[in-house]
């Protein structure tokens, strides 16, 4: 439910893995499993796999998608009802913290899924793919590296079009008034983007150590499931979690109190229209 959220995990099986997730929803079985191959071709061209890594990456990719079924529909449904309800009746800040323990039940859920099935293959990284993966890796934080050595207003302005075409999404188009206090609200709006980076760089240092010690399947999976529950901690400086997702909520409560009741309904018709999606492919992955 944050308002800056940014996948904060370390790159790139895992990532890729929870893509089959997306690019298979709504798709008959046939089409799951060129999704399953398409996501497997990004794993494999990130960390230069061989084709027994491959291989076991397909697998573990459709093992993926044929559990999503059982330990996900139960959940997201109560998560689509609860939003729905808060929608119709009104956010609160006692209703989103509600929201929040949902989501973060369900995140788990999902990263647990995908780190079980990634360490295993992780682990018979060589060297070589590990520097291979390491150099993709390197060229992302360059990229954010130079994003953030762009003059403030310039960065400031990214942010605020980001964040309004994010509500767009979901409520449909914004009045004049909306949008320019929607602005006012991100500019004032701390940027913690350098604590971000900073965050992402020492958590790929610490993987970078553990990998090249080859350690197994097991000692990978306890470093990945450390990285992903410490995720949201971007170290000294950085502000704590609880501030952020605090923040966040007031950002969503500020907005929610700005729509009127078409863009309210917007917000659910978009909210179920999701949901047919996910669970069209959670049918498929199930049948």
């Amino acid at each position: 439910m944050a308002s800056n959220f940014r996948p904060r995990f370390p790159k790139p099986v895992l990532l890729a893995i929870s893509i089959a997730l997306l690019v298979a929803v709504g798709c008959s079985g046939l089409f799951q499993n060129i999704g399953a191959r398409w996501v497997t071709r990004q794993i494999a061209e990130e960390l230069d796999l061989d084709d027994a890594q491959t291989e076991a990456t397909h697998a573990a990719v459709q093992r993926v998608m044929a559990a999503a079924p059982a330990a996900l529909d139960s959940k997201i449904t109560m998560l689509v009802a609860s939003v729905d309800t808060a929608i119709a009746k009104g956010l609160t800040e006692e209703k989103l913290l509600r929201l929040e323990r949902q989501v973060d039940s369900l995140l788990d859920v999902v990263a647990g899924g995908i780190i079980d099935e990634a360490a295993p293959i992780l682990a018979t990284l060589r060297d070589e793919q590990i520097d291979f993966g390491e150099a993709r890796i390197e060229k992302r934080l360059e990229e954010a590296r130079e994003r953030l050595a762009k003059p403030k207003e310039e960065r400031l302005e990214k942010r605020q079009e980001a964040f309004i075409d994010d509500v767009e999404d979901w409520v449909g188009s914004l009045s004049d008034a909306q949008e320019t206090a929607i602005r006012e609200l991100v500019a004032r709006l701390p940027d913690e983007s350098q604590a971000r980076l900073g965050a992402d760089e020492r958590r790929v240092a610490r993987m970078s150590v553990i990998f090249r010690k080859h350690p197994g399947a097991a000692a990978i999976r306890d470093a990945l499931w450390q990285e992903w529950k410490n995720r949201e901690d971007w170290g000294p400086g950085a502000r704590p979690p609880e501030a952020r997702r605090a923040e966040g909520r007031e950002a969503l409560l500020f907005v929610y109190g700005l729509l009127d009741s078409e863009q309210k309904d917007h917000v659910s018709e978009h909210l179920h229209e999701l949901h047919e999606k996910v669970k069209s492919f959670l049918g498929a992955a199930g049948s």
